[in-house]
């Protein structure tokens, strides 16, 4: 936990994320493996309980002491010449930190991860799954299906060996789990990310007959099971 980022936060995404999520895509794929903005502004529009993103959360000066470094130097140093120029008054916003900020208080959030997923049709991800819909019942979001299909987990390549690809989708995994929105879950790995996956709690099932990008990938799943009510 000492790795990670402050001010990290996770949250389903939206439309509204889908730039950075390209850039993101962008930097963490080739070009012939990543999602294209199109791909991704279908299935953060018709599936976003599906789609969760981990973001670095900046928030107003009054906050600032929680900011990550550079961010709180840049403030402090904003904050001092608007004093110095008659701007703003001297405040001391920044000396009481007993209540926990206010969402309004965030003033911007950073995307360095996210997870892209849909229901798909079949227990493994196809290439017909990870297409747009055609029209058919083996293609796209399958609202109706009980498997879920992850096209997608990067995490910013600035923020990688920090554990977050690992704190991203175990909140993923149960989140789906809690809310009950399918029974397993696939995806689709190279063969040197297959024991990442494994120490995770997903099954190798073997070579996939899905070569998306010309790559040949391995198939893994994990089952889904709700928690008991207490």
């Amino acid at each position: 936990m000492s790795e990670f980022p402050p001010n990290l936060s996770i949250r389903p995404l939206t439309t509204e994320d889908l730039d950075q999520c390209v850039s993101l895509e962008e930097s963490g794929f080739d070009e012939h493996e990543r999602a294209s903005a199109e791909k991704l502004k279908y299935r953060l529009t018709v599936c976003p309980e599906l789609c969760s993103g981990l973001f670095i959360r900046e928030y107003g000066y009054k906050y600032n002491a929680i900011n990550l470094p550079e961010v709180a130097d840049k403030l402090d140093k904003d904050h001092s010449d608007k004093v110095k120029s008659g701007e703003i008054k001297a405040d001391d916003d920044n000396e009481d930190l007993e209540d926990l900020p206010i969402k309004s208080s965030v003033t911007k959030e950073i995307l360095i991860g996210h997870i892209i997923g849909t229901k798909i049709p079949e227990s493994k991800i196809t290439d017909g799954s990870m297409a747009l819909p055609l029209g058919d019942d083996k293609t796209g979001h399958i609202e109706n299906s009980r498997f879920i299909g992850i096209h997608s987990l990067v995490i910013d390549p600035k923020y990688q060996n920090k554990s977050l690809g690992t704190l991203l989708i175990h909140d993923y995994i149960q989140k789906l789990s809690n809310q009950d929105l399918g029974d397993k879950v696939s995806l689709l790995a190279k063969s040197q990310l297959v024991p990442f996956y494994q120490k995770i709690g997903f099954d190798d099932l073997g070579e996939s007959d899905c070569k998306f990008g010309g790559t040949t990938w391995n198939d893994l799943s994990m089952d889904l099971v709700p928690e008991d009510d207490d």
